[in-house]
């Protein structure tokens, strides 16, 4: 084997090496490595944008607001989800409105990123139809 192929049979060994731990820290279906700014869900870094993840699987990108609607949560509703997480920032400087936390249809809870966060994932991993909105900054 010539010099050439080993580098190049050693950088794609790297690089899967380097994939399959991505994927392990940032499994599908899931959310990931999240900071300020920078959310990873399903294996996939999204910057500076706020996610919706419905309970049946389908993601969109929303506009980044501080003033949460109910009209902008409705989406999230349409599946029917056993639980509605409403994340409210690292900071917690989202302001939900009122309607939001009155839904009957669900259980609903507004937290944290980081509180947030954990819950999705705890529940998606054991079956529950989970739905959030994770605003990714304040």
């Amino acid at each position: 084997m010539t010099s050439r192929r080993r580098k190049l049979a050693v950088a794609l060994i790297l690089l899967a090496v380097f994939a399959a731990v991505w994927c392990v820290a940032n499994p599908p279906g899931r959310f990931g490595w999240c900071r300020y700014a920078l959310t990873t869900y399903n294996c996939i870094p999204r910057p500076v944008s706020d996610h919706q993840v419905r309970a049946d699987g389908s993601r969109r990108t929303v506009a980044k607001t501080h003033d949460l609607s109910f009209e902008i949560v409705q989406w999230l509703l349409e599946p029917k989800p056993e639980v509605l997480i409403i994340s409210l920032g690292w900071d917690g400087v989202v302001r939900p409105d009122e309607r939001i936390r009155s839904i009957q249809d669900c259980e609903v809870h507004l937290l944290q990123n980081r509180e947030a966060i954990d819950l999705f994932n705890r529940l998606k991993k054991s079956g529950k139809r989970v739905a959030i909105h994770l605003h990714s900054t304040c």
